[in-house]
């Protein structure tokens, strides 16, 4: 049938004053409403809210001054004069002019002029003409990296006068002082190493000769470290390992 607009059915001046619409005419205009509403849409029994679904087979429009929407059986596009959003079956789109944004079952990849990024089952790839990145379950892999503050955590640490701090790839610092002589001077390490420690410096806080430090052993938990002098003196040390 041809699109009639709304009917609207005339109920008179006053109750039974016989100048409304009569009741054939009325009810004419309520299947001609109904039937425009109907012709619009499409219903199924297939799974969904209740027995049916209802879809809108052309279009529907959302708008005003700075946001327009569409949607219909396939997409739903929503827009303004900075960025749209699109639906289908399979994906999702957002973008804009610098920012392209794409998001389906298995991925969502984010894109401008200078970055991009992609998030699979399994991993979230971040990248550009410099920096890429890779996170996954277990690790982040990151080709280059800028730090901006003073600060890089790595691991736990511990400030103090004996303590340790981690290092970049998997190593690890210890640092501290103990009193030796040539018999005492045994060091335990405030964090012990995984495999060994690869080397342990030594230096005393007295000048003279017999009294300079040597690292006589060490493992992975304790440095033996002594001079050539009987009396005590404080020494320094700090041992590098993984």
């Amino acid at each position: 049938m041809a699109d009639l607009g709304k009917q609207t059915i005339s109920i008179g001046s006053s109750a039974n004053d016989g100048t409304g619409d009569p009741l054939r005419t009325a009810f004419d205009k309520v299947n001609d409403n109904f039937t425009e509403i109907y012709d619009a849409m499409t219903f199924g029994n297939t799974s969904g809210i209740g027995n049916n679904n209802i879809l809108v087979t052309n279009n529907m429009f959302f708008s005003n001054t700075t946001t327009n929407t569409v949607a219909n059986s396939t997409t739903i596009v929503i827009s303004n004069s900075t960025s749209s959003f699109t639906i289908t079956s399979g994906s999702n789109y957002y973008g804009n002019s610098t920012v392209n944004t794409t998001a389906n079952s298995t991925t969502l990849s984010i894109a401008n002029s200078t970055s991009q990024g992609t998030l699979a089952t399994g991993s979230l790839l971040i990248g550009n003409s410099t920096v890429n990145a890779t996170v996954n379950s277990s690790s982040i892999t990151i080709g280059t990296a800028n730090v901006t503050s003073n600060t890089l955590t790595l691991g736990s640490s511990t400030d103090a006068a004996n303590g340790y701090t981690y290092l970049p790839n998997g190593f690890k610092m210890n640092w501290g002082w103990v009193s030796a002589n040539s018999t005492d001077g045994n060091v335990t390490f405030t964090s012990a190493f995984t495999t060994n420690a690869y080397s342990v410096q030594a230096t005393s806080n007295t000048a003279t000769a017999t009294y300079q430090a040597g690292v006589i052993a060490t493992n992975n938990t304790i440095a033996l470290i002594r001079t050539a002098n009987a009396t005590s003196t404080n020494v320094f040390w700090t041992a590098i390992g993984k």
